[in-house]
C-alpha cells in the first residue's frame, strides 16, 4: 500500500474512486455551470474534442474588479499604469471609462454561501454572467506576482459534467448537434458585448478568442504529466437522461441571462443525483419534499429524514471505502514486523505509522491518542480491534463532513433543499427549481395532467409529494401519519405551480401542467 501524505490526499483518493476527480465543497452551483461553459467554448462547442483552451484575461478582470481584494493578504486589484494610460488615450473621457467599468461590474455573478451570505472572493475568483462567450474566463490565482490557473472554485466539477453529457450523447447524434449549436447561438447572440469586450482586450493586449489548436488542457489522459478530470463511469443511463433534460431546457426561447438560472438549477440537481447514485448504485434516489414550507411539523420531519437518509448513503460509502483501505493496510506483510517499532515510538513528529495512514496533519492530541492505542497493540488482531475504531472515528467522520457539504451545496444552489433558522436541512422546491423541473420534462407549449406529472417525478427521480407516491414508496406506511398530510402536501404543490404560471385548472376539475414558453 502506498504511503498517504495526509488526510486531504486520502479523502481525494476515496472521492476519486467513488465520484471522480473531482468535486470540492468550495464550488458553488453557478461555478459548475461557468466551468462547463468554459470547457464547451474552449472546445469550439464540440463534444468530440479531447482538449480545450482556457482564457485568463487578467487585465480585463483587474479593470472590472478594480479595488477588490487580492488573496488573503488583502492586496487590491489594480490595472498596470501602462494599461491605465492606454485606456485613457483610447477612450479620452474619464466618466465614460467609469461607466464601462460599472456596467461590467454589475454583470458579476453573485455567489451566496450556505449561511446565506455573499461569498468573499478575490478578484481572480469572481465571474460574470456569460452574456457573450467573451465574458467567460477561467479561475486564476496570484502567487508571488505570477498569475496561474487555479482549482479552488473551478474544481473540475464542470469538466466532469461536460464528460457526463458527452457520454450521454454518444447514441444521440441529433441531440448532440442541437446542444452544441444552441449553446453556440446563445453565447454569441450579443454582438454589442463582443465588440465592446474586443475593444478593451485590444487595449489590454489580450486575446478574447479560444484557440483549440493549442490543445493546452486535456479532458482525458493523453500521456502528459498534467492532471486530467477522471470520471469513473464514461457511459451510463443517468447521463442520457441528463442530456435529454439539458436539450429541453435549451429549447426555451429565452436569452442566456435568463437561461443561466435554469442551467444552475438543473446542473446542480443532476450532479446531486449523480453523487447519490455513485454512493448507492441505485439509479433512482428518494426525495420526500416539504411543499408546505415547514407549516406542518410531521411533513417537515419526513423531509428532514429523507435528507438525512441520503446523507447516510454518503457516510456508508465512505465507511465501506475506509474499511477496504484499512483491510489493505492490515494485509501488508511488514505490519506485524513493524508493530513493535511503531508501539515503542511515542514521538508524534514524523511517526512512520501516522505517515503511512495519512494522519500526520491531525492535531497533536489526536496523534498522541492514536499512539497510545498503538502502544497497547501486540499483533494484527489488536490493530483491528483496538486501533481501527479510533482511527475510523477521527478520519472517516472528518472526510464524511467535507463530502456532505458538497451535496448540501448542490441541494441549496439547485433549489431543492436547504434549511431555515430553527429547522434542519430538508427538501423543498424553490420557484426556479420548480420551473426547471417542468421545463426539463415538458417540451415548450406542451401539457401534462397534474397527476401524471407527480407520477413522472416519482418514477424518474424518486421525488415523493402526494399520497399515491407516499404509499408506493412505503413512506406513508412507515410514518404512521394520517393520509391527509400527504394530500395537503400535494395541494400545496398544486398551488405553487399555479402561482408560477405552470398549472391551469379547468371547470371539470382537471389540472394541467404547462410549459408556457415558445420553442425557439
Amino acid at each position: 500500500m502506498e504511503e498517504i501524505k495526509d488526510i486531504g490526499t486520502f479523502s481525494s483518493k476515496i472521492s476519486e474512486r467513488i465520484w471522480g476527480h473531482r468535486f470540492l465543497a468550495s464550488q458553488r452551483g453557478p461555478e459548475y455551470v461557468l466551468e462547463f461553459l468554459n470547457v464547451l467554448v474552449g472546445t469550439e462547442y464540440s463534444f468530440n474534442q479531447t482538449h480545450y483552451f482556457r482564457k485568463k484575461q487578467e487585465n480585463l478582470r483587474k479593470f472590472i474588479f478594480e479595488g477588490s481584494k487580492e488573496g488573503s493578504k488583502r492586496d487590491k486589484a489594480k490595472l498596470d499604469l501602462s494599461f491605465q494610460e492606454a485606456l485613457k488615450n483610447k477612450i479620452k473621457e474619464e466618466n465614460k471609462i467609469k461607466d464601462i467599468q460599472s456596467f461590467l461590474r454589475n454583470l458579476e455573478v453573485p455567489l451566496i454561501n450556505n449561511a446565506g451570505q455573499l461569498a468573499d472572493r478575490s478578484w481572480f475568483a469572481k465571474s460574470l454572467y456569460p452574456l457573450h462567450e467573451s465574458l467567460l474566463f477561467f479561475e486564476v490565482r496570484v502567487k508571488n506576482g505570477d498569475v496561474s490557473y487555479e482549482r479552488n472554485f473551478y474544481a473540475r466539477g464542470g469538466e466532469l459534467y461536460f464528460l457526463m453529457i458527452k457520454g450521454g450523447l454518444k447514441n444521440h447524434p441529433e441531440r448532440k448537434e442541437y446542444i452544441e449549436t444552441r449553446f453556440k447561438e446563445l453565447l454569441n447572440e450579443n454582438k454589442s458585448i463582443q465588440k465592446f469586450v474586443s475593444g478593451l482586450n485590444e487595449i489590454f493586449e489580450e486575446k478574447s478568442e479560444y484557440r483549440v489548436s493549442d490543445k493546452e488542457f486535456a479532458l482525458e489522459a493523453d500521456g502528459s504529466t498534467k492532471e486530467t478530470p477522471v470520471l469513473p463511469l464514461k457511459e451510463c443511463q443517468l447521463y442520457e437522461g441528463f442530456s435529454e433534460e439539458l436539450e429541453r431546457i435549451l429549447k426555451l426561447n429565452i436569452d442566456i441571462y435568463e437561461m443561466f438560472k435554469f442551467l444552475t438549477s438543473l446542473i446542480s440537481f443532476q450532479l446531486l443525483q449523480y453523487m447519490l447514485y455513485r454512493a448507492s448504485e441505485i439509479q433512482q434516489g428518494e426525495f420526500f419534499v416539504d411543499c408546505l414550507e415547514t407549516e406542518e411539523r410531521p411533513i417537515l420531519k419526513l423531509s428532514n429524514e429523507s435528507f438525512v437518509n441520503n446523507e447516510n448513503l454518503i457516510k456508508e460509502k465512505f465507511d465501506s471505502e475506509f474499511n477496504d483501505f484499512y483491510t489493505s493496510f492490515l494485509q501488508e506483510k511488514d505490519v506485524e514486523k513493524n508493530l513493535e517499532v511503531w508501539s515503542e515510538n511515542q514521538t508524534v513528529k514524523n511517526h512512520p505509522l501516522l505517515k503511512k495512514l495519512g494522519l500526520s496533519k491531525l492535531s497533536e492530541d489526536r496523534k498522541k491518542q492514536i499512539l497510545l492505542v498503538v502502544k497497547s497493540c501486540k499483533n494484527k488482531k489488536d490493530l483491528s480491534i483496538k486501533l481501527y475504531p479510533v482511527v475510523k472515528d477521527m478520519v472517516s467522520d472528518q472526510l464524511k463532513k467535507s463530502k456532505l457539504n458538497i451535496i448540501r451545496t448542490l441541494a441549496k444552489d439547485g433549489g431543492i433543499g436547504g434549511y431555515r433558522a430553527g429547522t434542519k436541512y430538508r427538501y423543498h422546491f424553490s420557484d426556479v427549481f420548480l420551473q426547471t423541473l417542468v421545463y426539463s420534462n415538458l417540451e415548450p407549449k406542451k401539457q401534462m395532467e397534474f397527476s401524471g406529472f407527480l407520477e413522472l417525478l416519482y418514477d424518474r427521480y424518486g421525488i415523493v409529494i402526494g399520497d399515491r407516491q407516499a404509499i408506493k414508496s412505503s413512506i406513508y406506511e412507515k410514518s404512521g401519519l394520517n393520509i391527509k398530510y400527504f394530500k395537503n402536501n400535494e395541494n400545496a404543490l398544486r398551488i405553487k405551480l399555479k402561482q408560477n404560471g405552470l398549472l391551469t385548472e379547468y371547470s371539470d376539475a382537471t389540472a394541467m401542467i404547462t410549459n408556457p414558453y415558445n420553442n425557439r
